[in-house]
């Protein structure tokens, strides 16, 4: 897996509260960009999904929900 560096600057305070409170800072930056990017991915694949059911899926007729129902509710008596 070909990985590269990114650096990020935050207050010296930050990073004390931060480790003080037992937290990986390095690892949990490592998990939320990877959640950010896993949100991206996501997010695309439910649109085009989307494209694709907007594409084949037609509308029902006009009354169609009610009739059938109907049909259903007097088919159960």
């Amino acid at each position: 897996m070909e990985s590269v560096v990114i650096s990020v600057r935050v207050k010296k305070e930050t990073k004390a509260k931060l480790e003080e409170e037992g937290i990986d800072v390095e690892r949990s930056v490592k998990e939320f960009l990877a959640q950010k990017a896993l949100q991206i991915e996501l997010r695309e694949k439910i649109k085009r999904l989307k494209a694709i059911v907007e594409k084949s899926v037609k509308a029902s007729r006009k009354g169609f929900a009610v009739k059938s129902i109907r049909e259903d509710r007097y088919a159960a008596h």
